[in-house]
Parts: structure tokens; sequence; C-alpha cells
């Protein structure tokens, strides 16, 4: 993986602190890995329940910077899989309200998870809680 410089690495900087977490996803563990502040983590349920209310139609997805590998999707069924998060509306709000519960419950320095079984998922989350002064960005291996 070749590193990012220039405009290109200041944007993906940018980027990175304007979502307010660092996502990546590992295939061969069948999860995805986040890390943020309380607050920066707080921002994925807004952005789910963002997209839950746009009542989008079947199919229609939302990709989240700066890479656009974490993928909101409007689905029949919830899933959780390579390619992101996807459901019904009220599926999404619901995964939404949880994982909020679960980040709110967390203590700053900690890794949690969603398993795969709370949802009956391909992948699960795991995610670490960070002080509030973290930058997602210094997670990035391209910057």
């Amino acid at each position: 993986m070749d590193k990012l410089s220039g405009k290109a690495a200041d944007l993906t900087r940018a980027e990175w602190r304007e979502l307010g977490f660092y996502y990546v996803s590992h295939e061969d563990e069948k999860k995805w890995e986040l890390h943020g502040s309380k607050n920066g983590l707080l921002k994925l349920c807004d952005l789910i329940k963002k997209f839950a209310d746009e009542n989008r139609e079947y199919g229609d997805h939302e990709h989240l910077l700066p890479h656009w590998y974490l993928t909101l999707t409007a689905l029949d069924s919830f899933s959780l899989d390579e390619r992101g998060i996807g459901g019904t509306p009220e599926q999404l709000r619901n995964f939404a309200h949880f994982f909020q519960s679960k980040v709110f419950s967390s203590k700053v320095g900690s890794t949690s998870s969603v398993p795969k079984e709370a949802f009956s998922t391909d992948y699960g989350i795991e995610y670490t809680v960070q002080g509030d002064n973290f930058d997602p960005s210094s997670q990035d291996p391209q910057l």
C-alpha cells in the first residue's frame, strides 16, 4: 500500500477527521475494526440513522469517506458484511440504537465488540474507544 502525499494526504486526513472515526475491514477475521472517541464512534450511529430516515430504494447505498470501503445500503434484511451495513430503515435504526448504547457504556481505552452472532450476520464489529483528542487519521497506514 503506497503512502499518500501532498494534497491527497491532506484531503484524506481531513475526511477521517470529519468522519470522526477510523475503520478497516478484516476479511480473514470477518470483522470491521473501528477506532474513535465516543463522539466519533457515535457519528456512525448518526450516519446510519440519517441514511435510514432517507427511506432509500432497495440497493441504494452510500460510501463513507475517505476510502469508500464502508458502505450503508438499503436492503430488505439486515446485513453486516464485507461491504458494510445494510437493511431496512427500521433494522438500521435498531442497529444504530444498539451500537449507540454499547458505545455509551464503554470506557475510554476499552475494546469491545458486536459479534456477528448478535445480529446473525457474516461480520462483526470490534471497536476501540479512544480519548476525546483522538485523531482518526493517525490510524491510516497510507498517511
